[in-house]
């Protein structure tokens, strides 16, 4: 009794110190008022993403049906009571009778059933944790990509008022050369009208940012009216002063060996496999008997209740054994078996696809990253010869070397080169994180 006590206190210790564990590795509640880094992002949507909070319920019920599989092992006890009320007195019957009663049930031998709903039920688990991960590291993809998509909007932006400073510049400056007679005034039209497509082009990037600032809170399981700002990216701007990036040195080939060691629907196919299998099993083992056993105590508290004495003569009980197989179906359960096995040949199919079309995965997203690493060159080097004929063309024009249609295809030029530049690297960004969930590392 005492070694029992004392292994009862050192449980209840150790699941104390459990839970003052998981309490203090809880992640600090995310202040939204302030511009949010891409790690926070995905911590917020990990908490409070729907298709992750439903893939835990999943996770939560298939537990549930491994516990009901493994209770399967204990027997099952019932109480019975019964209260009858009726006009019948005559021929022995009285008008009330009460009756209570406990029944036990337990299954004796069942050839390993038990044990294959018990498995089958583990795979089922098995298979739903691996379609967790799924979901979490295409969730963790979507977010970062909903982040770009911020950061390249902001950019934009910018890089629309920039440029549409330079247009209200030009404008003004033509304005002052119509007055002094070096341009007529059809040069201010033009210049206005160059202005005014980058004031809607400007529109048109504000637009698209406030669509991603919509998006990125609803992936994160957030109001989409609710404004969030975003940190801004130290890798662009390391870009921009240094022109590095982090580039791709892994080998096409063991890029696709790290996706078939990790991506998790290997995991989860496998595990169906498993469960499949067991289920075929489960089918032939119904035509193999069952055999049971039955306990039943029942008390007649009618008669009891009325005489007050001899307890023991108004209680009864029985002991029994039921075997229960099956001699005749139709065919039942010999289709049955036959379906499972062109299941269990489908998922096996599926399997080899699921192979081919991952390598696919990995080798179209190391090759768009591949380019997106030879754009972004070309479009700094784009970058640097607009400004740099841009601003020949720009002292060309304040001495009157150079005509206005000159000076606004330079811009339109520069613009251009700077938008490129912009949706480049966050292109290239977005191809290195689509890579890494081709791999399966995506955390």
């Amino acid at each position: 009794m005492i070694q029992w006590q004392i292994r009862f206190v050192f449980i209840l210790i150790v699941q104390v110190l459990a839970i003052s564990c998981v309490s203090a590795q809880e992640p600090a509640e995310v202040d939204l008022s302030q511009p949010l880094t891409l790690e926070q992002c995905i911590q917020i949507g990990l908490e409070k993403s729907t298709r992750l909070r439903n893939a835990r319920l999943n996770l939560a019920i298939q537990e549930l049906r491994v516990n009901n599989a493994r209770a399967r092992y204990f027997p099952q006890i019932f109480a019975t009571g019964n209260y009858d009320f009726s006009d019948r007195i005559d021929f022995g019957f009285e008008p009330e009778n009460y009756d209570l009663g406990l029944r036990g049930q337990y299954t004796l031998w069942d050839n390993g059933q038990r044990e294959g709903n018990y498995a089958q039920a583990k795979s089922r688990r098995n298979a739903t944790e691996s379609r967790n991960e799924e979901i979490k590291q295409s969730l963790i993809f979507q977010i970062t990509e909903a982040y770009y998509n911020v950061l390249k909007r902001q950019e934009l932006v910018s890089v629309s008022e920039e440029i549409l400073a330079r247009s209200q510049d030009n404008t003004q400056r033509t304005r002052d050369f119509v007055e002094a007679g070096s341009l007529i005034p059809a040069d201010v039209a033009t210049a206005q009208v160059r202005e005014d497509n980058d004031r809607l082009s400007l529109l048109n990037n504000q637009n698209s940012l406030q669509i991603a600032q919509a998006t990125l809170p609803q992936l994160l399981g957030l109001d989409p009216g609710l404004l969030l700002t975003v940190a801004i990216d130290e890798a662009y701007q390391l870009y921009l002063d240094r022109g590095t990036i982090e580039r791709m040195e892994t080998p096409i080939e063991d890029a696709i060996q790290t996706a078939l060691d990790n991506r998790p629907e290997f995991q989860e196919i496998q595990e169906q496999l498993k469960e499949q299998e067991w289920t075929l099993t489960l089918s032939r083992l119904q035509r193999w008997p069952r055999l049971n056993a039955d306990v039943n105590y029942n008390v007649n508290l009618d008669d009891y209740l009325r005489e007050r004495k001899n307890f023991p003569d108004f209680r009864s009980w029985s002991v029994g054994a039921s075997l229960n197989f099956t001699l005749f179906d139709g065919g039942i359960l010999s289709n049955q078996v036959k379906e499972v096995q062109l299941q269990l040949e489908q998922t096996r199919e599926n399997a080899s696809d699921l192979e081919r079309s991952v390598a696919l995965d990995v080798r179209q997203s190391y090759l768009n990253l591949k380019r997106s690493e030879a754009a972004l060159d070309i479009s700094k080097t784009q970058v640097f010869n607009a400004k740099l004929s841009l601003d020949v063309i720009q002292g060309r024009f304040e001495v009157d070397k150079a005509i206005l249609l000159e000076l606004l295809e330079a811009q339109t030029d520069y613009a251009q080169a700077l938008t490129n530049q912009v949706n480049a690297f966050y292109d290239y960004k977005i191809a290195q994180t689509r890579l890494q969930d081709a791999m399966g590392v995506l955390q």
